[in-house]
């Protein structure tokens, strides 16, 4: 059974109990959070109490938290404590999957990228810092997930590389058609086969254009052949959360009620997409 979620971050403009109140009344049970909300901390998970806080809000719209974006606490130059903090807090929750960012690919995005040299250096410590959270992670009964955006997260094979290396069985996939599209160029379809068996979540980013422009509009209604990829990940037994994160088109400025009505499309949309290839969805 699949678990239609939205991420709290596409209501970022609002406060994170106003986004959790308009994602439960577009048709949303599951939600995943953990990213800025008026350019403010969702959470503070050093807080005393704060897990409590977080769980009377969620029961408040009768929302499930499935995934929880932590890059901030999990990144290599982050001190291991904050990770730990993090992992003890998806517990408190009820969330099974941490999910996080790889390495970037940039020094300045898009025109200069870093060279072999510097991405292996960067590379070596993301895998070394991932190799030890994926010990903790696997303590906890918890998951960790990498998703594509640049670097060593670029494409399916590319993330088949790095778990490899890694070689935890508690870090695994997030895969982001959107991203790999945007920043890559290359069609998810062809890509996503690479990783589909290590794929525990799945973003449901859609995208328009060439490589680089940055248009992602409602799922269903840009360039991303999701029953394609959906198909492919059946097969492979996927059985993960299919998260809404951005609905925003070109970036054009839109009121919190456009929002509401893109927000319910996307879930239409995707609910009809994976009964196109044999998906329940709850």
């Amino acid at each position: 059974m699949i678990k239609l979620a939205c991420m709290s971050w596409v209501y970022a403009n609002v406060s994170f109990e106003q986004a959790l109140q308009r994602i439960a009344q577009a048709g949303y049970r599951y939600v995943s959070f953990g990213l800025p909300h008026e350019g403010k901390p969702a959470f503070d998970d050093s807080l005393q109490g704060e897990a409590d806080r977080i769980l009377r809000l969620l029961d408040r719209h009768g929302l499930q938290p499935l995934t929880l974006v932590s890059t901030d606490s999990l990144a290599p130059d982050q001190p291991l404590a904050l990770a730990l903090n993090r992992m003890e807090f998806a517990k408190a929750l009820g969330v099974q999957e941490l999910l996080s960012l790889g390495t970037w690919g940039y020094h300045q995005f898009p025109n200069e990228p870093r060279s072999g040299e510097e991405m292996k250096i960067v590379n070596d410590a993301f895998d070394e810092k991932f190799r030890l959270l994926g010990e903790e992670a696997g303590k906890r009964g918890l998951m960790i997930s990498i998703k594509p955006h640049t670097g060593n997260t670029a494409t399916g094979q590319v993330i088949a590389e790095t778990l490899h290396r890694i070689g935890s069985p508690f870090v695994k996939a997030c895969y982001d058609p959107g991203n790999v599209r945007f920043y890559e160029g290359i069609e998810p379809k062809e890509d996503v086969s690479a990783i589909a068996g290590q794929t525990i979540s799945f973003v449901a980013k859609e995208h328009k254009g060439a490589q680089f422009e940055s248009n992602f509009p409602i799922p269903g209604q840009g360039e991303v052949d999701f029953p394609a990829q959906f198909s492919i990940l059946k097969a492979a037994g996927f059985d993960g959360p299919v998260i809404v994160e951005r609905i925003d088109g070109q970036g054009e400025s839109l009121t919190v009620e456009a929002f509401d009505e893109r927000n319910a499309h996307a879930r239409a949309n995707l609910e009809a997409m994976l009964a196109e290839v044999g998906l329940d969805v709850s």
